[in-house]
């Protein structure tokens, strides 16, 4: 029965005097094979027709035919039928067998998605593809289609989120005295301003999504949303009885918009931006602010990046028009690409922080050099850092004006492990620790930390 269907079919198609790479003899009897080949060669060759009835055969011939599903898929998409092209693609991937089929189809599903001008389900399905990609090959021809589909999708976001254990969730000192410029005070720091162990959840999502595009230009809008919870061990938690796990935890938000121009050689732009947000902490809002940003990017040389940035923020406090802020931050960053493969960058920020309450007004410089290895250390890839910082407050207040204001010192390094190989869906897991210490003449603010967080990365 199954061979007298696609012998009629096909000499019915042979008979009408169709073309085709391969042809027909009218008497010719086909098996189920040759038809599957005869089905992506009538695709190669544009005959979408064709190459749906002949996979409408194959699946009344076998209902469970995911091979041919798949060409119906492209067919229908190809013809217009956008819901049976899904519908088709979906079926395809379902009574798919083996990990090579099941990676074909959701492969294909992805392609009938990005012709419907469907980018973001294409990116879903290119990552279902990368569960069943075994070969290296499969994999960068994953992400070559990713980088394809990313490139012309509106939409973009990245989604980041890590868990921490850490033995200063609150940025707590380890000091019990309170020492001003080495001289006692006789005060004693409370429970709750010490240093407390636990785990640091963080999520951090940001959106892009292209409104307009130029030849020389590109107009987006953005969106962040940044949570950070604490988790208090037994321990902490006890020597703080009065305090909750939700007292230590921040949510920030904000959204705007960004314009770039394409300036001069190729690979130099300028962005222009402003943003409206609010931030919570301990479940209170804090302040609400607005900023303006503007950045100037260029190539220097053939492997070399150089970035200058700056920005305005203004800052409304929720509580009292005295912590209300104005924030004056500039910036450069220098990056190359050495001839092995690894990277190295160096970036200097300078903040002015104005206020009329006393305390809140510093001004802030931080150095962050960074190296990442072109090359695998076995399944790993290797990053490292190391971020000096300097804060000064010409006037600082406690029980009385501390003498000569305030300075703090910083040093933090940092080691982040991606581990590469494996992956899930094409999201890898990373390892990061970080030390360092911060030192001040107000010893309340002498911090020492350790972390180590575990997140995952995308690979593509």
């Amino acid at each position: 029965m199954k061979r007298a269907l696609i012998g009629a079919l096909l000499t019915l198609w042979a008979s009408a005097g169709a073309t085709d790479p391969q042809q027909s003899d009218g008497n010719r009897t086909f098996n189920l094979d040759e038809a599957r080949i005869l089905a992506r060669q009538a695709l190669y060759a544009g005959r979408f027709d064709l190459a749906r009835d002949v996979a409408m055969v194959l699946v009344r011939a076998d209902p469970e035919d995911a091979y041919a599903y798949g060409v119906l898929a492209a067919a229908h998409s190809r013809l217009n039928d956008p819901k049976l092209a899904r519908a088709a693609a979906r079926l395809s991937y379902k009574y798919s067998d083996t990990r090579t089929e099941k990676f074909g189809a959701a492969r294909t599903a992805a392609s009938v998605a990005f012709q419907q001008d469907r980018p973001t389900v294409s990116q879903g399905w290119l990552r279902l593809a990368a569960t069943h990609a075994d070969t290296d090959a499969q994999e960068k021809a994953l992400a070559q289609d990713y980088g394809r589909v990313r490139a012309a999708n509106p939409l973009r976001f990245n989604i980041n989120f890590s868990v921490a254990p850490s033995d200063n969730v609150n940025n707590g000192t380890d000091n019990v005295l309170e020492v001003v410029n080495d001289v006692p005070t006789l005060g004693v720091f409370r429970p709750s301003s010490r240093a407390l162990d636990g785990t640091v959840g963080t999520m951090d999502v940001q959106l892009q999504y292209r409104l307009a595009q130029g030849q020389k230009s590109r107009t987006t809008a953005t969106g962040r949303l940044y949570t950070r919870r604490v988790d208090l061990s037994d321990e902490a938690q006890a020597s703080v009885p009065d305090l909750r796990n939700s007292d230590f935890g921040s949510t920030y938000v904000e959204t705007g918009i960004e314009h770039l121009i394409a300036l001069g050689a190729p690979g130099h732009f300028v962005t222009v931006g402003g943003a409206l947000g609010a931030s919570w902490s301990g479940g209170e809002r804090s302040y609400d602010f607005a900023k303006l940003s503007l950045s100037r990017s260029l190539t220097v040389g053939d492997a070399s990046r150089l970035t200058l940035r700056g920005g305005v923020e203004k800052r409304f406090s929720t509580a009292t028009s005295l912590r209300d802020l104005d924030v004056l931050t500039l910036g450069a960053t220098y990056s190359h690409k050495l001839d092995g493969g690894d990277r190295f960058s160096i970036g200097l920020t300078v903040q002015d922080i104005q206020g009329d309450f006393v305390n809140a007004a510093y001004q802030t410089a931080s150095v962050r050099a960074s190296y990442t290895f072109g090359k695998q250390l076995g399944p790993v890839e290797i990053s490292t850092g190391l971020t000096l910082g300097h804060t000064e407050y010409d006037e600082y207040r406690l029980v009385r004006t501390v003498e000569g204001g305030r300075q703090d010192e910083s040093l933090y390094g940092d080691v982040s492990l991606f581990f590469k190989d494996y992956d899930f869906a094409g999201f890898a897991p990373t390892v990061r620790l970080r030390t360092g210490r911060r030192t001040s003449n107000v010893n309340r603010f002498e911090i020492d930390e350790t972390t180590i967080s575990v997140g995952i990365q995308s690979k593509f």
